[in-house]
Formats: structure tokens, sequence, C-alpha cells
């Protein structure tokens, strides 16, 4: 699993880490986007890019896939972010 922060790198974790990471074999990449306050889950991850991407507005709870009985509401992550 992994977890980015972005404010202006968005575009950058959307093309080029989300690639690389699905090309590792990362089943759950989240990318926080703390200006529209978003989060992008890529999951699904294959050679030629992860295969679901969802987004999510803050007035959600996610549970990442190793902690499946865990829920992390969206609007505590921003928080933390800002």
């Amino acid at each position: 699993m992994s977890i980015e922060v972005a404010d202006s790198s968005l575009k950058y974790d959307r093309q080029v880490k989300a690639l690389a990471y699905a090309k590792s074999g990362i089943g759950d990449y989240w990318i926080l986007d703390v200006n529209q306050r978003k989060l992008h889950v890529y999951r699904l991850p294959s050679p030629d890019g992860y295969q679901s991407e969802t987004i999510l507005s803050e007035d959600v709870t996610i549970s990442p896939l190793p902690f499946a009985d865990c829920a992390i509401a969206l609007r505590e992550l921003l928080r933390s972010a800002s």
C-alpha cells in the first residue's frame, strides 16, 4: 500500500507513479488531493497500470485492502494533511 499527499504533484502521481506502482504490484495506491478534497483510489494492478480507479469525496470512509477491518474517514485524512 502507498499513500501520496498531492497539492501540486497530482498529475505526476496519477500518471507516472501510478504506472510504476502498478507494475510493481502495489495493490492499493491512494492519492489524497488536498486542493480538490478528494481521494483517488487505485486498485487491481497490472503491467499496463491499475484496472480500477475510484475518486471519493470527503464525506465517505474507506478501508485499506491490507487492513479491511479499519475504516478511515476521508474527512480526517484531509484534516491531517492540512
